[in-house]
């Protein structure tokens, strides 16, 4: 298996492993992580419904009305705690008048304190003066206590607030076993199954304390709008479960809406299966499919910010002379307060200040209109985690360079966000976002630490061992072909190149110890990052000497060509360094300003490997060959050449490059005769005076091996005169052959001559 293959399949398996893992584990409430991630879940989900309602007008639904208790109502009828209950009864006559759907009150009522009014109806009398009794009726008709009432009673379209609480013994609040003594709740209930009414928010207590009110009410429901942990109200209580008496009590919301849409008290199913409230009708119809959580609970599906709803002010809606009862015709009517002193301001996911009767409004509006925030099944979002996270792990196993991973994703991360947005903007679908995106987020990170530390552990020994001096395109190459250079040394056929300044030992005379530390460094940088550019490998330096081969330890194809480009590229590169150390000036002296160095190269069979002991040991190479190209970077001055190579590294690129046949020599050292040649250039890039000086020279050669001394000796000359003498050169081939030809037209070789000159000297 490939390691392409095995970070792909580590990849599934880890998708598996952290989906499962998220979606089954982290959505327990045992797990810390939990309460972190849900909410940062919710404030995707804030993000997403702020996006839905951006644009949206205020007042632009005038379908549910908010009967307001504001400033200017005050301003008018008085501070609200003193006003009386007449004025709400005065209300509900007049908006019943005008036809509603529904008038609903979000407040809790306790019954007031009625001894002034006893006091005024006992005082007058018929002996009481006609102004007094003037002024007494005025007030006994605005004051009338069962006006409120008597008002709820005649309506059959108002609907009042029930609040439950939770147990509080600290203040000696415990449990109720029933509801409040004289509350006749029949009709304000609906009967569940037990095993279903449990699962329902519950409560222990039941606040309220005005039981003719309650009782004079055509319907009532739970007001109660609980807070998320962080104090966001996103979903509200369909129904309430009440513990001491096993009653369920629909919310205010649900109980308006149940006559509006005219469901019996048997119409509603809770089916937590599904996930799904369904409202039927009297004629066993499902009018409507409520997404619901596990607990009974529906997301508030807000249509805006504040006042998205129409508001009238209370003073308006209880005078007919202010507002024509016909207003009301079809509206669903909510009283309620959007003043911060009557404590009924709630955070939401689109405010952090929010009137709670506008949440009422947007709960109605919903349901009337059949449009539900749809959270999706907890499989669908388990198949969500797991296939963004089998994609990331696929995508991010396929690269070779683990890193690319990250980018896949945040790709994929960014593309899921964009999709759970556009679901919920057009569609008001929940899809989860952050689990998905730490489980793929967590699958990646695990491919690429898998790849790392287990399957990127040999490279990283490679690299380490073989970086610093071996072309970073090898290192690739020997990690794609898992090609380990073997401990101890492997035979195989390469070639050896080595280079060195010419007269280094003239430098140190000339320069301090730091400058000539300083001229070294830049010039073994400049060569050593020409060699390795060229996939060569270094060896070693030698002070001044670079010692490197080609073809180890990993293979290279032409390495004899890589080898001589090699050679050419620095000897470009020197004449740049020198032409900016004599633009330095005085800096430097005229020995710098001629630095020239010498390359000799040989191909053939070598060893090559770790070779020292086992404390301290180096990539190195040894063999024939590699004395060979050595002697023939020495022997190169006695030529005045620059570039030596022999006949092994020519031959299988003779038609590739422009060369000089140089000579059949034995080196110093060496009993067996080379063939060596001076390497101009690549073909086709040779210097304008190369193309005169190698047809003159290798004329003269001909002469020289056919023994023709005196006939060469002229040719030499001639070939001599064309040669570049440049500072720094003190000799070239043409006039290392002419006192050759001297000595052979002295003392002829005899026709057995092999052409062999046998150097005797490096």
């Amino acid at each position: 298996m490939s390691d392409t293959q095995k970070r792909i399949f580590s990849g599934i398996l880890f998708a598996l492993f952290f989906s499962t893992l998220i979606h089954f584990g982290l959505s327990k409430n045992t797990f810390s992580l939990t309460g972190l991630i849900d909410r940062y879940e919710n404030l995707s989900y804030d993000a997403r419904l702020k996006s839905s309602v951006s644009g949206i007008p205020e007042a632009s639904i005038e379908e549910v009305v908010i009967i307001d208790i504001e400033q200017n109502s005050i301003e008018s009828l008085g501070h609200y705690f003193e006003w009386p209950h007449s004025y709400h009864g005065q209300l509900i006559d007049v908006v019943s008048s005008g036809n509603p759907k529904a008038l609903l009150f979000d407040i809790i009522f306790d019954k007031k304190d009625n001894n002034a009014y006893s006091l005024v109806r006992d005082l007058v009398n018929e002996n009481t003066p006609q102004a007094l009794k003037d002024s007494a009726s005025v007030y006994l008709l605005k004051n009338n206590p069962d006006k409120f009432v008597s008002s709820t009673l005649k309506s059959v379209l108002t609907y009042h607030a029930l609040v439950f609480e939770p147990e509080d013994t600290l203040n000696f609040l415990y449990k109720m076993d029933d509801v409040p003594h004289g509350y006749d709740d029949l009709k304000h209930t609906i009967t569940l199954p037990e095993n279903i009414a449990k699962r329902l928010p519950n409560a222990q207590r039941l606040g309220n304390t005005y039981v003719e009110l309650l009782n004079a009410s055509h319907g009532a429901g739970a007001a109660n709008f609980p807070q998320d942990e962080d104090g966001i109200i996103r979903r509200t209580p369909t129904a309430i479960y009440f513990e001491g008496p096993q009653k369920t009590y629909l919310s205010l919301s649900l109980a308006a809406t149940k006559n509006i849409l005219k469901i019996p008290d048997d119409g509603f199913i809770f089916d937590f299966d599904n996930n799904l409230l369904i409202l039927k009708n009297e004629d066993g119809k499902i009018v409507r499919e409520i997404p619901i959580d596990d607990k009974g609970r529906m997301y508030v599906n807000y249509f805006g910010y504040h006042k998205t709803f129409y508001y009238i002010p209370y003073m308006y809606a209880f005078d007919p002379e202010m507002l024509d009862p016909a207003f009301w015709e079809g509206k669903t009517a909510i009283v309620g307060s959007s003043l911060p002193g009557l404590m009924d301001l709630r955070s939401v996911p689109v405010q952090e200040t929010f009137p709670g009767v506008e949440i009422h409004a947007n709960v109605i509006h919903g349901i009337i209109n059949d449009t539900f925030i749809k959270p999706v099944s907890s499989t669908l979002n388990f198949l969500a985690i797991f296939l963004l996270s089998i994609i990331i792990g696929t995508l991010a196993g396929m690269p070779k360079k683990p890193m690319y991973g990250f980018l896949f994703t945040i790709i994929g991360s960014c593309c899921w966000i964009l999709f759970a947005y556009s679901q919920f903007v057009s569609h008001l679908i929940i899809w989860e976002i952050i689990r998905p995106v730490l489980s793929s987020t967590l699958t990646q990170l695990s491919v690429f630490s898998y790849a790392f530390i287990i399957l990127d552990k040999d490279k990283r020994f490679l690299r380490s061992t073989f970086g610093t001096y071996i072309s970073p395109k090898l290192i690739d190459q020997m990690i794609d072909h898992k090609a380990e250079p073997q401990l101890g040394g492997e035979e195989g056929y390469h070639t050896a190149f080595f280079t060195d300044i010419q007269s280094f030992s003239a430098f140190s005379e000339k320069l301090t110890a730091s400058e000539l530390v300083a001229l070294l460094n830049q010039y073994l940088t400049d060569m050593t990052d020409v060699l390795l550019e060229h996939n060569g490998t270094l060896d070693k330096y030698i002070g001044d000497a670079i010692v490197a081969f080609y073809g180890a330890p990993i293979e290279v194809k032409d390495h004899e060509l890589w080898a001589c480009k090699t050679a050419i590229k620095m000897q470009e590169n020197l004449d740049v360094l020198r032409q900016g150390w004599q633009q330095e000036g005085d800096r430097w002296p005229e020995i710098v300003h001629n630095m020239q160095n010498r390359i000799g190269i040989s191909s053939g069979q070598m060893v090559t490997g770790n070779m020292g002991s086992e404390a301290r040991m180096n990539y190195t190479m040894m063999g024939d060959n590699v004395n060979t190209a050595a002697r023939l970077e020495s022997s190169a001055k006695q030529y005045g050449i620059y570039i030596q190579i022999a006949d092994s590294t020519y031959q299988p690129i003779k038609d590739k490059v422009v060369v000089r046949d140089l000579d059949n020599v034995r080196v110093m050292g060496k009993n067996e005769p080379v063939k060596v040649w001076e390497l101009i250039s690549e073909v086709g890039q040779e210097p304008e005076q190369y193309k005169k000086i190698l047809p003159a020279y290798h004329e003269a050669l001909e002469l020289y091996k056919t023994q023709e001394w005196e006939k060469a000796i002229e040719a030499f000359k001639a070939s001599d005169d064309l040669e570049e003498m440049f500072g720094g050169r003190k000799t070239n081939p043409s006039r290392i052959y002419i006192p050759r030809c001297e000595h052979y037209l002295n003392s002829p070789p005899g026709d057995d001559w092999d052409g062999v000159w046998t150097l005797t000297s490096k």
